[in-house]
């Protein structure tokens, strides 16, 4: 893929509007006090209000080897035309991690090249944010495809072995069990760059990422902060989060503006994402990092189920495969906040279909009732 077809916004656009787009320069610091950005080549740029969406980078673990050729990471559009070019004369690809990234490039690899094994360092392929059962199934559709997983891999002590040209030639496992490899693409995790603002002195979350207010205001309010790094309030779960995916970050950056404008509206959008394997989608709404327990409806590996994530009889977050209809009544009755207690639908008191009604009837379903934005 060439990058710069991804460009959303041309050249008249950016004329049209005023912007403008400097490539080529690291901000380096964030002078608070003369409301400054200093950049790599010493020159400052003022501001009057500032958004911070530095992102992330791909975790690579310092092992043995983990400079090879032909090891990869993925994070931007070069990476995987790299990836694409050196899959297309691998005998035998190596893909490693258990998360989103090294799932999806598994199964992708899979199913056009058919000689993928992957070193997952979960129970299950995403069980640590989907639960067992439903790894359990992501696990079956990669061995029912022929992809061969190794589960509770310690994917940072893995050593990686090339030929006397540099060439990654086979992985070695803790155990010292040996894996051939032309290609291997780690996928570890992501590290989210919060330099520049901890360096800047804003109040930092306990779970690593800038502290944000409903409006996507730092500690300093004329500085805001959206995307991988930004952790914000969620009236839903009624605790802070910090989402690292795409629509979030694009709709937490059109919230900033606003805000950065002087509109003040809220944040207040609930979680909703994708995953995709060999052509079978699986979705996810909500936000659960730990639960109670989870109710299955459905059988995940007949592919057609709905799970709940529940804490203190509350449903924080469903996922759903084959039943994306009912999902999405979940993902409504979210959004409106009448979605009923985890036992009464447990118990079958309500069905997606008995909550499809509920909304129907609720004459304010399409009003913003969680403040005064709309």
């Amino acid at each position: 893929m060439d990058a710069s077809k991804l460009t959303t916004r041309g050249a008249d656009f950016l004329d049209e509007y005023g912007i403008e787009f400097q490539l080529g320069y690291e901000a380096k610091d964030i002078n608070k006090k003369n409301k400054e950005i200093i950049l790599s080549d010493g020159s400052k740029v003022p501001y009057d209000k500032l958004l911070i969406a530095t992102g992330g980078q791909a975790r690579v673990p310092r092992t043995p080897g983990i400079d090879l050729k032909n090891v990869h990471v993925l994070r931007s559009a070069n990476d995987q035309t790299k990836i694409k070019e050196a899959a297309k004369n691998a005998k035998q690809i190596v893909v490693v991690g258990g998360g989103f990234i090294a799932s999806e490039v598994t199964a992708s690899l899979q199913k056009k090249y058919n000689n993928v094994h992957m070193l997952c360092d979960f129970n299950a392929p995403m069980d640590r944010y989907f639960g067992y059962d439903v790894g359990a199934m992501i696990l079956s559709e990669h061995e029912k495809n022929g992809a061969k997983v190794y589960c509770g891999v310690n994917v940072f002590n893995l050593k990686y072995v090339g030929d006397k040209d540099g060439n990654v030639k086979k992985v070695v496992l803790e155990n010292g069990y040996e894996i051939d490899a032309d290609l291997v693409v780690v996928g570890a995790g992501n590290i989210i760059n919060t330099d520049i603002a901890k360096a800047a002195g804003l109040e930092m979350d306990k779970n690593g990422g800038v502290k944000c207010n409903p409006f996507m205001q730092t500690s300093d309010p004329d500085i805001f902060a959206a995307g991988d790094i930004a952790s914000f309030p969620c009236w839903y779960t009624g605790t802070n989060l910090r989402i690292e995916h795409w629509i979030t970050a694009l709709d937490q950056g059109t919230h900033a503006a606003f805000n950065m404008l002087g509109k003040m509206v809220p944040y207040g959008n609930i979680p909703f994402f994708w995953t995709n394997h060999y052509g079978k989608g699986m979705q996810y709404v909500g936000n659960a990092m730990s639960w109670d327990e989870i109710h299955i409806d459905g059988i995940p590996r007949d592919n057609k189920f709905i799970a709940y994530y529940i804490k203190d009889n509350k449903i924080l977050a469903a996922c759903a495969q084959g039943r994306g209809k009912d999902l999405l009544t979940i993902f409504e009755a979210m959004n409106q906040n009448v979605l009923p207690p985890a036992d009464q639908i447990k118990n079958g008191t309500y069905t997606p279909s008995d909550i499809q009604k509920m909304l129907k009837l609720n004459k304010n379903g399409g009003a913003c009732r969680r403040a005064n934005c709309c």
